[in-house]
């Protein structure tokens, strides 16, 4: 690839974020950031729309070619073809059996190569390249959000299998108390579990935090629990895979002086050497390491 810049996008459940990455430094060129608002349970054509807009934007905001884009997608999703296969989840169901780069392509008329990555694993790589986990050979990163993403990297590489690697790479499925980690290690868990014990309903994880700080005992509690349990999950894997830095990403990293003790408390305890990194890049990184899908396309 004979250009500088690329373009990072980053799909998530009710916007886009799109823009220009630096492929030798994976810096987002924060003028050209566009963000737009997408209704996931609209039509097709609608939500691809609103995709190719924020997108185009961000390639309008430089006169050099721009070669190549990068998708962080969530699943389920054929990430080679760039088929959506998103379905039963209530989000982007229109799109389902979808080939998402031939649509883009068209919407954007655009002649070069769209690439496509897990939304988790582009987050991770983006914080592997240019963020928390930078320089670091054996990395895990988690995303904390309406669900538990995580991935396992070794020298900048995704893996799917291996020591110390969970089946497929994933966390969210491991089996945990009458479940599996997700229902525990969530927004979902926190929301439904404050209400469980309040009665109280609220709207969302950022609610909970703001009770945290006026020192609802409740909430606190509830943190303390996810910290808890987050260590328990990781810990053995951590051990095995030998991390050396944990990375931490999603939406309710903003709530880790919560939650971030009692995880390095369990961590502490169960002798795993790893330490603890909260993302200060946040979104940035999965647009990072969607460029770094477009930067590695093709490697062995």
């Amino acid at each position: 690839m004979d250009k500088e810049l690329v373009v990072g996008a980053d799909i998530g459940g009710s916007h886009i974020t799109a823009a220009l990455v630096d492929l030798e430094s994976g810096a987002v060129l924060e003028d050209t950031v566009q963000k737009q608002a997408v209704n996931a349970a609209a039509g097709a054509g609608e939500i691809l729309q609103r995709w190719a807009s924020a997108i185009d934007r961000a390639i309008q905001a430089v006169t050099v070619n721009v070669p190549a884009i990068g998708i962080a997608m969530p699943g389920p999703f054929d990430y080679p073809n760039g088929v959506s296969l998103i379905k039963g989840v209530a989000k982007y169901e229109a799109l389902y059996g979808a080939n998402i780069r031939t649509a883009l392509k068209q919407a954007l008329d655009f002649p070069g190569s769209i690439y496509f990555g897990n939304d988790a694993s582009c987050f991770a790589l983006g914080e592997a390249w240019a963020g928390e986990g930078a320089g670091c050979s054996r990395m895990v990163a988690v995303t904390l959000g309406t669900g538990l993403g995580g991935s396992f990297l070794q020298d900048n590489r995704i893996l799917q299998q291996g020591a110390g690697v969970p089946p497929e790479g994933y966390i969210y499925h491991l089996p945990y108390r009458n479940g599996i980690a997700e229902d525990y290690i969530s927004s979902r868990w926190l929301i439904s579990e404050y209400q469980a014990r309040t009665g109280r309903s609220l709207p969302d994880v950022k609610a909970i935090s703001e009770l945290a700080e006026k020192q609802d005992a409740i909430a606190l509690q509830l943190f303390h629990e996810m910290g808890m349990a987050l260590g328990e999950v990781l810990s053995p894997w951590l051990r095995e895979f030998q991390a050396q830095r944990l990375v931490i990403g999603g939406n309710i990293r903003k709530a880790h002086p919560f939650f971030l003790p009692a995880l390095q408390q369990w961590l502490l305890e169960n002798e795993v050497g790893a330490s603890v990194q909260i993302s200060s890049r946040g979104e940035r990184s999965a647009l990072a390491g969607a460029a770094w899908v477009c930067k590695t396309a093709g490697q062995a």
